[in-house]
C-alpha cells in the first residue's frame, strides 16, 4: 500500500484535501520494524506521527515502580501519537512494537507547515480535537463508573466495529491480546478479565469459537452493559 492511501485510512487526514494528503505522503517514510522495536519513550520531544499499515503497536506508561500501563494498543490503519504532534509537547507516553510491524512516518515539521497554510486542514484538526475530548470523557466515565465486566464489554464491542467480520448469527471477532494485555489495557488484574469473560458469556453477550475467536451475537446490546439505568436488566 502507498502511504497516501495509508494516510486515507486515518479519519483525520480523510478530511484532507486530495492535495494536502499527497503532500504529506510525499515528505512521509514508509519501512519496517522488527518486533520489540520502541518508536519512542514517554518525556521524549515528538519528531512526528506513525501510522500503521500492518503489524501493532502497544502503547504504555511505565510507573516508578517500573509497573506497566498500557493505554492501548493499535494495528492496521491506526494513529500513533497524534496528541503531540498537535499541542507541540512531548510524547505523553512510549511506543512499542508487539510484532514485526510496517509503519508510515509522519515528520512533525511536515504536518505543522501544512496546516499552517492549509485553513481547512486546521479546521480539521480542531474538529478531531473535538472528539478526542468527548472520547476522553467517555474513557473517564468508564474507568470511574463502570466495573470490570462493564469495561472489558465496551472494549469488545468497539474491537467487533472496528474489526469484526459480520456473520448470520452476530459478529465474529479474532482477538489478538492475551488476557494479560487485556487486563493490563483495562486497568486491572488478569484474573478479573478471567472473571469478567465468563460473565460476559454466562450473559449469553459472547460465545467463544476458540482459543481467540468469539462470538458477539449483538454488539449494541453488548456496548450497553455498564450504561447508567442499563446494567440491571443484565443481572
Amino acid at each position: 500500500m502507498d502511504i497516501e492511501s495509508l494516510l486515507q485510512q486515518v479519519p483525520l487526514f480523510a478530511s484532507f484535501s486530495d492535495s494536502a494528503r499527497r503532500r504529506l505522503a510525499e515528505r512521509s517514510l514508509l519501512r519496517t520494524y522488527a518486533a520489540g522495536h520502541v518508536l519512542f519513550v514517554a518525556g521524549e520531544p515528538c519528531r512526528g506521527l506513525y501510522v500503521v499499515e500492518s503489524g501493532r503497536v502497544r502503547i504504555f506508561r511505565t510507573s516508578p515502580a517500573g509497573r506497566e500501563q498500557v493505554l492501548h494498543t493499535e494495528g492496521a490503519g491506526r494513529p500513533v501519537a497524534e496528541l503531540p504532534l498537535f499541542d507541540g509537547g512531548a510524547y505523553p507516553a512510549s511506543a512499542i512494537t508487539e510484532v514485526e510491524s510496517r509503519l508510515a512516518f509522519v515528520p512533525r515539521a511536515e504536518f505543522e507547515a501544512l496546516y499552517r497554510a492549509n485553513p481547512d486542514v486546521a479546521d480539521a484538526i480542531i474538529r478531531d480535537l473535538g472528539k478526542r475530548l468527548r472520547h476522553l470523557v467517555q474513557v473517564t466515565e468508564t474507568l470511574a463508573f463502570r466495573d470490570v465486566a462493564a469495561r472489558l464489554a465496551s472494549f469488545l464491542a468497539q474491537f467487533a466495529e472496528q474489526h469484526g467480520t459480520i456473520t448470520a448469527d452476530g459478529t465474529e471477532i479474532v482477538l489478538d491480546r492475551t488476557r494479560e494485555e487485556l487486563s493490563q489495557e483495562l486497568g486491572t488484574a488478569r484474573e478479573s478479565v478471567s472473571r469478567a469473560l465468563k460473565q460476559l458469556k454466562e450473559k449469553g453477550l459472547i460465545e467463544p469459537l476458540g482459543r481467540t475467536r468469539m462470538r458477539i451475537p449483538d454488539v449494541a446490546k453488548l456496548r450497553t452493559l455498564g450504561r447508567p439505568g442499563e446494567r440491571a436488566r443484565y443481572e
